[in-house]
């Protein structure tokens, strides 16, 4: 049998980037650079919990309310300092071509 080494962190801060991204941060730059940017810095703010794959060991993880706190500081992060050049939108709400800051 295979078994996989898992951080239990990982879904917890998908689902609640998932979520405020879409719900909070509607604004946010919805790029896969981004979203993956602020997974990596969330996951950096938390403390590591690795686990071998097994249904007893998915509760693991950090406190909900730490999670939900990591995820803000790096949607904030990743919006004030992109590893892009920001996106301004055009008046009929589409965003245009990457403007150079």
């Amino acid at each position: 049998m295979d078994f996989k080494v898992q951080n239990a962190n990982y879904e917890r801060v998908m689902t609640v980037m998932d979520k405020f991204l879409r719900e909070r941060y509607a604004e946010a730059c919805p790029c896969s650079r981004c979203k993956n940017d602020i997974a990596a810095l969330a996951l950096n703010y938390l403390p590591p919990h690795y686990y071998v794959d097994s249904l007893e060991n998915r509760e693991m993880g950090s406190p909900w309310v730490m999670v939900e706190a990591a995820v803000i500081e790096a949607i904030d992060r990743v919006q004030e300092f992109p590893n892009h050049p920001h996106r301004e939108k055009s008046p009929a709400g589409r965003a245009p071509a990457f403007i150079p800051r």
